[in-house]
């Protein structure tokens, strides 16, 4: 194994790449009695020192709550072997670090447990104080302390932590509507997977899927950064920023860049009020959404019938009244299948079918 940084390569890091360093080196135990003794008088040195130390770890310690143990013994493995080219040590082996975190974060998302980048910082993320959550046929309205008024749609869950300085809450799975009370002292704050929105006062839409994070502004104006800031900046890699504006739908994808397109904000977010609307949709798509809260979900085994269009506005949780309507604006017919499912079928010839010979 490559030897350690002398004194003299630890004092042209800067203060984020020592820390980064001094971690790798106590988390996998590999520190001689010298070394101690070098890490107990580089924390004494500064106070800023004790702080950056403190917050990698904490970084580090929201990721090792849940990875695989032998995902962390290679994380450990390969960042103790980037080889110590003079004042740069520690900058490879945090950037060792942060790729590791990325793709733990990859795999939990892949799972479908968590978020699909780096999760977030205990800086941007306050100890938790309350809980709310909705079960798969559920949707509630919380009004929380502040007065800002959240909507959460089924099968969501919400962290909650408020500090003097922040209004703090993660999505760690789901959906939810925030009406944001107005307070430009303290800024309100979502952490959904890698991103941190931040509003002052406004109405915004915030989904999390497996694969991505989607961001719908109604209302006033909000921020979307990415988490891991502070690990980003050490490495000199600029991190994505973008401001909404009302009518703007951004969507994080995972693999995919972020993008940015205006929408019918209105209509995206009406589902907090019971509703979906269609505008020109496919009903493949829209049995989809409408069977997201429905207990008995209705299916469309046809592409041909998948592909019809249709637009209006059908209130969530009534999927036989849906048919019901459906069967008056299309040509299709709903059946019982044979595990009792509804189906919709074709009730006249398709025009685009071959004709028969």
């Amino acid at each position: 194994m490559s030897p350690p940084p002398t004194t003299t390569d630890l004092s042209t890091m800067t203060v984020g790449e020592a820390a980064s360093y001094w971690l790798v080196k106590r988390d996998a135990d590999s520190l001689s009695p010298e070394e101690q003794r070098d890490f107990e008088a580089w924390l004494a040195a500064d106070p800023a020192h004790r702080e950056a130390y403190e917050r990698t770890q904490s970084m580090w310690d929201n990721f090792e709550q849940d990875a695989d143990p032998a995902e962390l013994r290679a994380l450990r493995t390969a960042a103790l072997a980037v080889a110590p080219a003079p004042g740069r040590w520690s900058r490879s082996a945090a950037a060792v670090l942060v790729c590791g975190m990325a793709a733990f974060a990859v795999f939990t998302l892949r799972s479908a447990r968590h978020s699909h980048l780096d999760a977030p910082t205990t800086a941007s993320i306050a100890p938790l104080t309350e809980r709310y959550s909705t079960a798969p046929n559920e949707r509630s309205t919380v009004t929380l302390s502040d007065g800002t008024v959240v909507t959460l749609n089924l099968r969501t869950t919400l962290d909650v932590a408020f500090t003097p300085a922040e209004r703090s809450v993660r999505i760690t799975q789901g959906q939810a509507f925030f009406e944001v009370a107005k307070n430009p002292h303290r800024p309100f704050v979502v952490a959904a997977a890698d991103r941190r929105v931040t509003a002052l006062g406004t109405q915004f839409d915030v989904r999390l899927d497996p694969d991505r994070v989607e961001v719908v502004l109604l209302e006033g104006k909000v921020s979307v950064d990415h988490t891991s800031l502070t690990m980003l900046e050490r490495l000199d890699i600029r991190p994505s920023h973008v401001e909404l504006k009302p009518g703007e739908k951004l969507v994080a994808a995972l693999g995919e860049p972020v993008t940015v397109t205006h929408t019918n904000a209105q209509r995206v977010t009406s589902w907090h009020e019971g509703w979906v609307v269609f505008d020109n949709d496919t009903l493949g798509n829209a049995v989809a959404e409408l069977n997201r809260y429905a207990d008995h979900p209705i299916s469309v085994p046809e592409e041909s019938v998948q592909n019809l269009r249709l637009s209006g506005v059908f209130r969530v949780g009534q999927p036989d009244r849906f048919a019901a309507i459906i069967q008056e604006l299309l040509p299709v017919k709903a059946v019982e299948g044979t595990h009792g499912e509804t189906l919709l079928i074709r009730t006249a010839p398709d025009p685009s079918a071959a004709p028969q010979p």
